[in-house]
This record gives structure tokens, sequence and C-alpha cells, in this order.
């Protein structure tokens, strides 16, 4: 007999869920899994599709890329902002080649130059700010994170040039688009376009220079341009253009927003922030001078934090793959031409992966803990397998420079203790304007000190020099 389709979740008449969908991703997949269980279908539009919910089921739609499920087909909605690059083109081989050279450019001592570009900018951002006020969050870092991308990535041709550059690049961030046509007359695409082609022109004469000077450059960029010699004959420089655009939209907009959420998250824990930052102290004394690619290694109770907020806000809400084939999982039969999604969101916060998993618990990731992570697809806010985020390193560094060089600096405060879901930007981030106030304080072990001095002072002691 017949293995049937996925239950679907109710919708409405030919729209099926999408509407639901536009307004709350995370909530549409939480009704699909507390009804229905972790196999289950949505429809969006006229376009069907799977969600499957859980490790088992991650391992199964990571492992099946290339073979079963296909990625071009999902990643349409790059080319008009980016061209046929990586997830986008539609040779495998391609794709493999465009993501060699992306991980290609974050290895080894590439990294430590990373780390120093990022201490550099995010130091001079908050020699900017005054003693204390308050600052919007995801704007401040969304500006902070791409002048961390265009200097890490474009080299400073471009970082000297960011008024100009930056205007251009959000109007192409806001002409994305994953359900109706690319090509519609919409304003937001017409700009788009204008920028994309903007772009093109203002960077192919800075390619031309590293061309003919190969040996003044050493960087990101310059790993791309000349990697695509050494592939099947020289790459096109607007796909030398499109490779590099896309890999600072994808980290100036993803590591904002997970940035965000992972300052919120401490805030809402003092407890936990006073760990971090006791940590701050032993492994860099509250020295800017000492953060750097070795340093940032020892950060664990840090490092513990942004996984977890990583696992409890996911900024991605879901993946998806096109099914090239049909197949059969978990007792169902799955169609070709439908869509497979797995949504980091729910899968994170299941009870049976994830003890407690509604608390806030940083150390279950600690060696000590290991049955809070044992299942290898249990975390997938990077997502997995040959095509997990090549950035990601790259990410969680600059989240821990600018968690501590802001702690070094200043209290920080909440106005809102509790932020709300936005999904305008492609990403999940605090809904704006979401305020983060600071005001400068001493280093930490000069107010202990003088707290003790003052201890001391009031018993009638000799104090701290």
């Amino acid at each position: 007999m017949a293995l049937a389709t996925p239950p679907a979740l109710p919708g409405l008449p030919l729209l099926g869920n999408l509407l639901d969908y536009r307004r709350d991703h995370v909530e549409v997949f939480w009704e699909g899994y507390k009804a229905l269980g972790p196999i289950f279908s949505i429809r969006l539009g006229p376009q069907r599709a799977v969600v499957l919910i859980g490790p088992e089921n991650h391992r199964f739609f990571f492992s099946q890329v290339d073979k079963t499920l296909s990625m071009p087909e999902v990643y349409r909605f790059v080319i008009p902002m980016f061209g046929e690059v990586l997830n986008a083109a539609k040779d495998e081989d391609v794709r493999k080649a465009h993501l060699g050279l992306i991980h290609s450019a974050f290895q080894g001592r590439k990294m430590h130059a990373h780390v120093d570009v990022m201490v550099q900018e995010i130091s001079w951002w908050l020699n900017r700010l005054g003693s204390e006020g308050t600052f919007e969050l995801f704007e401040a870092f969304t500006s902070l994170g791409m002048n961390i991308a265009a200097s890490a990535f474009m080299g400073t041709e471009i970082r000297q040039r960011m008024p100009e550059f930056l205007p251009l690049f959000e109007d192409l961030a806001r002409g994305m688009e994953f359900i109706l046509p690319p090509n519609l007359p919409l304003p937001r695409f017409r700009r788009r376009d204008r920028a994309k082609r903007k772009l093109n022109e203002l960077i192919a004469p800075i390619l031309a220079e590293r061309k003919a000077h190969a040996e003044r450059y050493d960087d990101f960029l310059q790993t791309i341009i000349e990697g695509g010699y050494q592939q099947r004959g020289q790459i096109a420089d607007e796909t030398v253009i499109g490779l590099a655009l896309m890999t600072v939209f994808t980290a100036y907009i993803t590591t904002a927003a997970q940035s965000c959420w992972s300052l919120i998250q401490l805030l809402q824990h003092p407890d936990y922030l006073a760990k971090v930052e006791d940590e701050q102290e032993a492994v860099l004394g509250n020295n800017a001078d000492n953060l750097n690619a070795e340093t940032l290694c020892r950060l664990e109770r840090l490092e513990w934090a942004l996984k977890e907020t990583q696992r409890m806000h996911p900024v991605m809400s879901h993946y998806a793959r096109y099914n090239a084939q049909a197949y059969e999982w978990g007792g169902y039969h799955v169609p070709r031409g439908w869509f497979t999604m797995v949504c980091p969101a729910v899968s994170h916060r299941l009870e049976e992966v994830f003890s407690r998993p509604d608390v806030y618990d940083p150390e279950r990731f600690s060696p000590d803990r290991r049955e809070d992570h044992k299942h290898a697809y249990s975390l997938i806010g990077f997502g997995a397998g040959l095509y997990r985020c090549p950035g990601a390193g790259f990410g969680m560094n600059e989240m821990k420079c600018i968690v501590s060089l802001l702690l070094q600096r200043f209290s920080l405060g909440l106005v809102d203790p509790n932020p709300k879901r936005d999904y305008e930007m492609g990403v999940i981030r605090p809904k704006p304007p979401y305020r983060v106030t600071y005001t400068y304080h001493e280093p930490r072990r000069a107010r202990r000190q003088e707290q003790e001095s003052r201890v001391c002072t009031v018993r009638g002691e000799e104090g701290y020099a």
C-alpha cells in the first residue's frame, strides 16, 4: 500500500499558510509541530513543503544535499542580488569550488588578521560612544558588522568609501525576497538592481588594480581573486564580486542579529554575566590589547553563552531544500517538487534533546554536560554538513570580541527586557527600535580595589593605594 504524504497544517484556500508564514515563521512551525508531530507539511501559496523536526531528521536533511535534496531552486532569491554564486550555482562542481574558495579565505593566519580587524573596528566604535547614553542595538551591530566585514573581506579600498558603499548595500539587502518573483516591477526590486549595478562599477576598478599588483595584497578578496585563476580557468569579475558581496552580507546580517540576542540574554541573566566578567578579567586583564585569536579561544564561558543563545534564539528560522526526487521518510511519502525544511527554533527546544530547554543554561555546553550536546545534529544554528556556514568561526570570534570589549568598558542595561521577534531583514532579530543603555566604568579590578579600600576605611584600617 502506498504511503500517505505528511499531515498538513490547515490553512487558507489557495494561500495555505503563506500569510501566517510571512507574519511569523517560527509560530507556524511551532503550531505544526504541536498539532501534528515532528513531520508535517505546510503550503506557501502554490508551493508545498514538508517540515522535519529533531536531530535524526536533521541528519537526513543535511546528508541528502546534492542527492535527493537540491539547493539552487531554493536559493534563486540570491541571484538578483549576487548572481549564481555558492548555493545558487546550478552546477554542483561550481558550488563546491566557490565553497572551497570561501573556506580558504578563513584559514590559519587569515583568521588571526580578521580578529585584529575586529578589535580595531570595535574599539573605534566604542571610542565614539562617549561616557554614557543609549544605542539602538541592531542598528549599532549591523553598522559595526558592516565595517568589520568590509575591512576584513573587501580591504581598505572599500572601508574608506563606506558612506558610498553602505547605502547601496542596504538597497541590495532590502531587495531580498523568498516568495515573490524577483523581477516584479516593485520599487525595492528596482532599487536592488540599481544598487547591484553601481556596486559592480565601484568594485571593478579595485579588482583590476589587485590583478595588476597582486603582490601588494594578502586578504580575503585577494584569496578569492587568485583562487579563481586556479579553478577551471579564470572566473569572471562579476562572480568574484558576487562571492565577496554575499560573504559580506551573510557575515554582517546574521552575526549582527545573533550578537543582539547574545548580549540581551547575558544582560537578562546577571548571575551568569558575572561569571563571564570574571573570566574576562582572568584571561584579558581588562586590557583590549590582550584580545587576539589565542585569548579568544580561552573565553570558554562566553563561548558557552553564545552557543546557548544560538540554541534559544537561532537567527535563521529555517533551512530549505528542493526535492529533486521523491523520497520516503518517517513513514511518509514526500513528492518530488516539494521543499524539505528544518527549523532550528523548534528543534533546539525539544525536551528529549535538551534538558529544561526553555531555561537559559550556558553550562549545558561545558565538557561536563555532554548529555545536552551528544547528538551531532542537535545544534544547527550555523547549519551542518558540507554546506555548513564557512564563516561560523569568524562569526563566533566577532561576537566574542563585541561582547568582551563592551563589557570591559561599560555597564549595560536593557530598556525593554522582553524584545519581540522581527523578520524584515531575512533573519530573526529583536524588533527595532530596541535600545541598550551604557555607562562607562573603571576596569573591574580598579573598581574592586576601590570598594575594598572603602571597606577598610570604614573599619579604621589602612586602605589600598
